[in-house]
């Protein structure tokens, strides 16, 4: 039997020696505190939000996904708060690839192949960074690399965190996540055009494949929800994001509708009947009829600058030309030919390229050929993996919302790079999330286990 004594001495060292640690740390902390506030309020909630991130996945995700839209969205340069969140970002998928390996989920076999192709993608940075003919500034490097390693680490943070969560809590903050950033891209746009009626800019990260995600989701919630307040509540992203979307004038954002046609099908398959969508349709639609021009009186301070969108958008689709295809193509010509210059391995991820490319071939300039193939494959892999537990698994609204990003995405290679919007690698991570819950949630066995029982007996 211990000393009691003996016992109490040695409680307390423990506690002096964690009262010295404390103190020391709030020290240095107050010392950064005087050079730079934000870094030492950094430097003192450190502790306390890496104890955070090591018990609640849910911690993880907002940091992540909430935590980056507003830092990354703050400003263009790399600062101390970029860095700090590039630092999370690492921890983050540190403890979720931890977690994976310790304990991994049922479903975790149809994800294992993206290791490979994510180790190579990562590799690929590196090797892009160091053969660019031009030069690489490391502070470019930095600034571009975190938006693409979140699509690597995006689902490892996803799928750790989702089996942790209720799917209607995580499809509840997609659809939260989705109006903010909807929100954000007006703000911003109306913002860059000069055309903004509203007192402030961009104050989040701005994105179009985000809330195009979350558009997908909500048209499939509307059905498939269970009580009728729920119901009733995903009829506000559905409405709300492309108005949100449309009062910019940016006639890309279009692209989003793609996503109705793209979830029709069985309610069995966690999809929406085309009898109910069309309800939807007309229901969402006189909504939005409603509200657009209120959107606009408030957030546009020009009357004519959406009738002069629209009727650019017109002379588009009539073939009597466009301003705006003109330079895309211009673009894309000088885009081409530095390509050519290193056609394999790209610029790198720390050129920064003294144009504007609309073009998908943005992401060719900066990884090469190769690495745009690399990382194609492995959102390639990644949609394999979705449909074969999806197959294996019941299917949720979730899988079927990514079909309908991977879709959005697609589309919008006519106009530019997903890689390159700045919501993309948080649209994957959530999308991760969500299929993860929803996935961990059902109740039906694998259909290959169903059939060796069923041979079994």
């Amino acid at each position: 039997m211990a000393n009691p004594i003996i016992s109490m001495a040695r409680a307390g060292r423990q506690t002096a020696v964690i009262a010295l640690v404390s103190a020391a740390w709030l020290l240095a902390a107050m010392f950064v505190a005087a050079r730079d506030p934000f870094l030492g309020l950094s430097v003192g909630i450190a502790p306390i939000l890496a104890a955070l991130l090591v018990r609640f996945a849910t911690v993880r995700v907002l940091a992540v996904s909430i935590g980056g839209m507003i830092v990354l969205g703050s400003s263009s340069d790399l600062g101390p708060n970029k860095i700090i969140y590039a630092a999370v970002v690492v921890v983050c998928a540190l403890i979720s690839g931890y977690r994976l390996i310790l304990s991994p989920p049922p479903y975790a076999w149809a994800f294992r192949p993206l290791i490979w192709f994510g180790l190579a993608v990562i590799a690929i940075f590196a090797i892009s960074y160091l053969a660019s003919p031009a030069g690489s500034d490391f502070a470019t490097f930095g600034r571009q690399s975190i938006f693409y390693l979140l699509i690597v680490l995006g689902p490892v943070i996803g799928l750790d965190s989702g089996r942790d969560l209720a799917p209607r809590a995580v499809y509840a903050i997609l659809g939260v996540i989705g109006m903010v950033a909807a929100l954000g891209f007006a703000a911003d746009w109306l913002n860059r055009r000069g055309v903004t009626a509203l007192p402030f800019g961009r104050f989040v990260l701005s994105s179009l494949v985000l809330p195009g995600l979350v558009f997908g989701l909500a048209l499939v919630m509307v059905f498939h929800s269970r009580s009728v307040m729920a119901r009733a509540l995903w009829l506000i992203p559905v409405v709300i994001i492309p108005v949100a979307m449309l009062v910019t004038g940016t006639r890309t954002n279009l692209i989003i509708f793609i996503a109705i046609a793209v979830v029709l099908g069985s309610m069995r398959n966690a999809r929406v009947p085309p009898g109910r969508m069309i309800i939807l349709v007309v229901v969402g639609g006189i909504a939005g009829v409603v509200l657009f021009p209120i959107a606009v009186s408030v957030a546009v301070a020009d009357p004519a600058f959406i009738s002069n969108r629209v009727a650019a958008l017109i002379s588009a689709l009539t073939g009597n030309g466009d301003a705006s295809l003109s330079f895309r193509q211009d673009q894309a010509d000088t885009a081409a030919e530095l390509i050519s210059y290193s056609p394999f391995f790209g610029f790198g991820l720390g050129y920064a390229v003294p144009f504007t490319v609309d073009s998908p071939l943005l992401t060719p300039l900066r990884l090469g050929w190769v690495g745009t193939a690399l990382v194609a494959s492995f959102i390639a892999a990644l949609s394999i993996a979705v449909w074969r537990a999806s197959r294996a698994y019941a299917r949720n609204p979730a899988t079927t919302a990514w079909w309908a990003f991977m879709a959005i995405c697609i589309a919008n290679l006519i106009f530019g790079t997903p890689l390159e919007d700045r919501g993309f690698g948080f649209a994957v991570m959530l999308a991760c999330m969500a299929i993860g819950a929803g996935l961990n949630a059902s109740e039906n066995r694998p259909r290959e286990e169903s059939q060796i029982t069923a041979t079994r007996r």
